[in-house]
């Protein structure tokens, strides 16, 4: 249907300028409301608005301070119970030994390795400084996408860090909770972007550049695991926020209810790919790095 053949559908004594850009019914130039490309009707930018990840600032943490909570009290137990104390650089410890990533013992079968090498550390400022972080960036992601998703992020970013290690030290006792730190810096960066926020005014970006040239330069950082958890969890977030924007699908997505979870199903499939990726192609190459 051609807009000049057509009267706006909420004023139908009024011509139609144009055509919505999401559900295509004819507006007239009262009802057309700007967006990213051509004008949408009041109906679809009000349905958006409510789709749209909102930043907040008042909303629990919960989950951000569990998984805080979590890395201590394992660097505690690890800590006591093996009486390694060090402030930075601890060796590998008995623990290490049997939980921390490593390729050979991924490749024969132990894949827990994938998960518990991102709550064990090495030494009390390794750990510290991940936790900081880790509920630093969750005042604001939590807030925005609610505490299941924000487990779930974590969750994808983790095994995209756990990915990017094996391709780069496999050989190495990676630990730590970086990778997924990495992904939820990641993830702000294209949710500051997504919700029309500046990049220089969280400074984030800026973190994660900092970071990745201190990784690069310093030894014995897994620069493989930062990098990888990086780049999924910016994949993961892109997913999440792009969602409402997705034209053509939305007005059916909102329609029938088994689509509405698809963005989160799509970066579930990330993250079990990136675990499929690590056990059937990166561990078994322990003994010659991809990378």
């Amino acid at each position: 249907m051609s807009s000049r053949d057509a009267t706006c559908y909420r004023h139908t004594d009024t011509w139609a300028g144009v055509l919505c850009q999401r559900c295509s019914r004819p507006i007239c130039t009262d009802c057309m409301i700007a967006a990213p490309v051509g004008f949408q009707c009041p109906e679809c930018v009000q349905e958006a608005r409510k789709r749209t990840r909102e930043w907040k600032t008042s909303s629990p943490i919960r989950v951000s301070q569990g998984l805080a909570a979590a890395n201590a009290l394992v660097w505690i137990f690890v800590a006591l119970y093996t009486g390694s104390l060090s402030l930075w650089g601890g060796g590998v410890t008995e623990i290490h030994a049997d939980f921390a990533l490593h390729g050979a013992y991924v490749d024969d079968g132990e894949w827990w390795r994938l998960v518990t090498s991102a709550f064990l550390h090495y030494g009390l400022i390794h750990m510290a400084m991940n936790i900081l972080i880790l509920v630093f960036l969750g005042r604001m992601l939590e807030p925005a996408i609610g505490s299941w998703r924000m487990l779930l992020l974590y969750a994808v970013s983790l095994t995209g860090g756990a990915l990017g290690a094996l391709l780069v030290e496999p050989n190495a006792f990676t630990a730590g909770a970086s990778g997924a730190v990495f992904g939820l810096a990641g993830a702000v960066v294209i949710a500051e972007r997504a919700s029309g926020r500046r990049w220089q005014d969280s400074g984030i970006l800026m973190f994660l550049i900092i970071n990745i040239v201190f990784s690069l330069l310093v030894p014995r950082i897994s620069i493989g695991g930062h990098l990888g958890g990086m780049f999924v969890g910016a994949l993961a977030a892109l997913i999440l926020w792009s969602f409402p924007n997705w034209t053509g699908f939305i007005n059916t997505a909102t329609k029938v209810k088994i689509l509405r979870p698809l963005p989160e199903l799509l970066v579930l499939g990330l993250g079990v790919l990136c675990v499929f990726l690590a056990l059937e192609w990166a561990a078994p190459r322990w003994w010659n790095p991809v990378f």
